[in-house]
């Protein structure tokens, strides 16, 4: 079976072929037009497919795959294994969604706190009887950055770098840093409180600036930036089969 899965954010685009639970093809892209879509039929036999958008229409998109393949309309009803306890289903991210599936492909047994790092911050809790049972959302790093840029006189635009030390010695060094150490904080303390509730909870990252943090968080189990892809292709299974 081979799934072409497509996951639409704020700034970037992710496409990711897969052979069962395999991806064999990926590629970023600044936007999904039709033109690529086409390379990847040309390249693969493609049988099922699916989107998750938090940004653009994909009205266009969709016709086209339904015309080519079998497309599978994503939303929190698609996917039967998650309860969901939460008010707003039809306000919820398909990729926070797609998110926590994802980290069940990797820790099915546990509950998880799962941290998306891209341009804003999700904080979403899966239990280990596969209930959703709420999240967060806040700014990411990027927008931390603009923030302080945009909404003073004079502090500059810096951009993402390697965390140095805790004080910095200079002002760009200090806008960085107050950005990265306050998410390592934010994450830590979330996990600090979930611990309370949830001992043996497993903390995972996922988005594309997760990378910056791995080494700075609490009982971080494990990092993967293509998350929200694994899950869309684990719901891709769960319908067909």
């Amino acid at each position: 079976m081979i799934n072409l899965v497509i996951d639409i954010g704020n700034t970037q685009s992710k496409i990711a072929v897969f052979e069962d639970s395999q991806i064999v093809d990926f590629q970023v892209k600044k936007s999904v037009t039709i033109s690529c879509l086409k390379d990847c039929f040309h390249k693969y036999k493609i049988d099922n497919t699916i989107i998750s958008s938090v940004s653009v229409s994909v009205r266009e998109i969709s016709s086209f795959l339904e015309a080519n393949s079998c497309l599978i309309e994503f939303d929190a009803n698609t996917y039967q294994h998650i309860n969901f306890d939460y008010q707003t289903l039809n306000t919820l991210g398909k990729d926070r969604i797609a998110g926590v599936i994802g980290a069940t492909e990797f820790l099915p047994d546990d509950d998880l706190l799962v941290v998306d790092i891209g341009s804003c911050i999700t904080y979403d809790v899966l239990t280990k009887d596969s209930v959703f049972v709420g999240g967060n959302i806040a700014p990411g790093l990027y927008m931390r950055l603009k923030a302080m840029h945009d909404y003073t006189a004079k502090l500059p635009m810096v951009y993402a770098n390697e965390a140095k030390e805790l004080l910095a010695k200079n002002t760009k060094d200090a806008l960085f840093n107050g950005a990265f150490w306050g998410i390592v904080f934010e994450i830590n303390t979330y996990f600090d409180k979930l611990q309370e509730v949830y001992p043996n909870i497993k903390v995972v990252l996922t988005g594309g600036d997760a990378h910056y943090f791995e080494k700075s968080i609490k009982q971080c189990n494990f990092v993967n930036s293509k998350l929200v892809l694994v899950g869309l292709n684990k719901v891709i299974v769960s319908v067909v089969d």
